[in-house]
């Protein structure tokens, strides 16, 4: 099999997942929150998976077979408006399936579905409408693409979401506000993860968010230190560490000597993942956790921290 077909293939694995239509007849199943929370916004009486308008699971959003950074969430959001694969085969041919799961971005506007990347700023970060209409521009993409551009040195313009860098999820249904998330992490972290790793050569991690770094940490409990990401409320288990919430507590922290370099470090650990050793960085995301616009608060984190991920991550900045 080639490379190519290896990544389409399992694109198109994860989206026709064959655990969906369990979770949607057993209530203990542990998906059944998250798929049902779904079903529901297509059909108020009884719902038959097969032949409905009901999203796919979203396998990845970028170049998993290039990109050199990886940023890893919860799970997609939801828009009902979007042409995105569904369980309708007369719509959907598994090919297209496939290509969006793998190819979801592109510079070809006349492609029915999928999202852009584009030469102006203003035009990256739309999805392809059911209408044909572009929406408005992903506000988690973007403040992606913001994030990558700060990490790789670039101006945001020229960071591209198809070779810069890739979108995934531990859990690969979608929902707003991750409804149904905490139950179905465990099993869809176990099906899909290690898969999607296996097929990337990212060596540069981003665990974002409350939801993502506390089962993450849990996946990696050996590996994982206490201290790293910030999200628990005693002083035992894994998420310790610090993260300013604030641009009061910044200040704090920098002035009392408690986010200095070696503090910031913390929430940087280097684990095998697949076969391959990587940096695995928790960082707040947008709404979140915290403070995530590094580069609106230069203080949050400090440049020979991000020349230690270029490096980890064999990352050149546009101006080394």
């Amino acid at each position: 099999m080639s490379a190519k077909n290896r990544y389409l293939e399992l694109a198109l694995e994860i989206s026709s997942c064959s655990e969906v239509s369990k979770a949607l007849s057993t209530a203990a199943h542990p998906c059944n929150k998250v798929v049902d929370w779904q079903a529901k916004q297509w059909s108020e009486g009884k719902f038959e998976l097969q032949g409905s308008k009901m999203h796919r699971p979203e396998a990845w959003t970028g170049d998993l077979s290039s990109a050199p950074i990886m940023f890893l969430s919860s799970n997609p959001s939801f828009d009902k408006g979007e042409n995105f694969p569904s369980w309708d085969s007369s719509k959907w041919r598994e090919e297209e399936v496939s290509d969006f799961g793998a190819n979801r971005f592109s510079y070809d506007l006349s492609r029915p579905y999928g999202a852009t990347e584009a030469r102006e700023i203003q035009e990256k970060d739309r999805t392809v409408g059911l209408d044909g209409q572009l929406s408005k521009r992903v506000s988690h993409w973007q403040w992606v693409r913001q994030f990558a551009a700060f990490v790789l040195g670039k101006n945001i313009d020229e960071t591209s979401a198809i070779t810069d860098y890739v979108m995934t999820e531990l859990v690969h249904c979608k929902s707003p506000h991750e409804q149904g998330v905490v139950q179905a992490l465990g099993k869809c972290r176990a099906m899909w993860l290690t898969k999607i790793f296996s097929l990337s050569p990212a060596r540069l991690i981003f665990i974002t968010g409350v939801k993502a770094g506390t089962d993450f940490a849990k996946l990696y409990e050996s590996e994982i230190p206490s201290d790293w990401g910030s999200w628990a409320k005693s002083a035992s288990g894994k998420g310790n560490g610090k993260w300013p919430r604030t641009a009061a507590e910044l200040d704090l922290l920098i002035g009392s000597g408690l986010w200095n370099l070696e503090e910031q470090k913390r929430n940087s650990i280097e684990i095998e993942i697949a076969g391959v050793k990587r940096l695995a960085v928790y960082v707040a995301r947008p709404g979140g956790g915290g403070l995530c616009a590094p580069w609106k608060y230069p203080n949050l984190i400090d440049p020979k921290l991000v020349n230690y991920w270029r490096e980890k991550a064999g990352i050149r900045s546009k101006n080394n």
